[in-house]
């Protein structure tokens, strides 16, 4: 455990490149607005909640940590198993981070921002979240974006090889198939509605941690097989 403790705190400070990209979009944004507010006025333009670009951060860290630094960690003296935990390490301590910082702006800087004329549009009222209160709107944004990190993390890891070929023509065809078409539209519909807008907020918490830890569980296969 401790050796891949180490290896996700490694993970976690050679992820530059994220914290960079992050940096960068938050700051074009709030000179957007600026720039905007100071021409036309309040209220001229939505703008999406500044504190809703940092879940920027985790879902690029699950593309970019597997991508690039498992051989380095691997040399480092590494083992695959530890290269497996210390990864969701790295994510859930990300995650529980900048939802954090959302959860303590919901109630504290954006009634300011709207009370100002800013027509701001946050992702907590988008999915409902805050709807059941801050602890659980923090749980189930968590919650979702574990999920969402754990599904780009063993994407990441299975492109080139066979089966993620697989997977991507099965999203592809999914996706073109269900989409255009109303009756396999409802599928989809009802599958997202599981996973983020569901009334139940207990149901929708444990659907995302299990689907999570389903697929993660599922990434295991691809990093016992991958090259160093």
């Amino acid at each position: 455990m401790k050796t891949a403790l180490n290896m996700a705190k490694i993970g976690l400070k050679q992820t530059k490149i994220s914290y960079y990209i992050v940096g960068v979009v938050l700051l074009l944004s709030i000179s957007g607005d600026i720039i905007t507010t100071a021409i036309l006025g309040p209220g001229s333009d939505n703008t999406i909640a500044m504190g809703d670009y940092l879940y920027l951060l985790p879902l690029l860290m699950a593309i970019l940590i597997p991508s690039q630094h498992f051989t380095k960690l691997m040399n480092l003296g590494g083992q695959r198993m530890d290269f497996f935990k210390s990864c969701i390490m790295a994510y859930l301590s990300v995650i529980a981070i900048v939802t954090l910082v959302s959860t303590v702006l919901y109630p504290t800087l954006y009634p300011l921002l709207l009370n100002s004329g800013m027509d701001i549009i946050i992702l907590m009222d988008v999915f409902g979240f805050w709807a059941h209160g801050p602890v659980l709107a923090f749980i189930q944004m968590f919650a979702f974006l574990t999920l969402s990190c754990c599904v780009l993390h063993t994407l990441t890891l299975i492109q080139g090889r066979w089966y993620g070929w697989v997977v991507d023509v099965l999203i592809i065809a999914i996706i073109s198939i269900f989409t255009p078409f109303a009756s396999l539209r409802v599928a989809l519909i009802w599958f997202f509605n599981l996973i983020i807008f569901h009334n139940d907020s207990i149901v929708q918490i444990l659907l995302c941690l299990i689907l999570g830890a389903a697929v993660y569980s599922a990434s295991l296969i691809p990093i016992k097989s991958k090259q160093i």
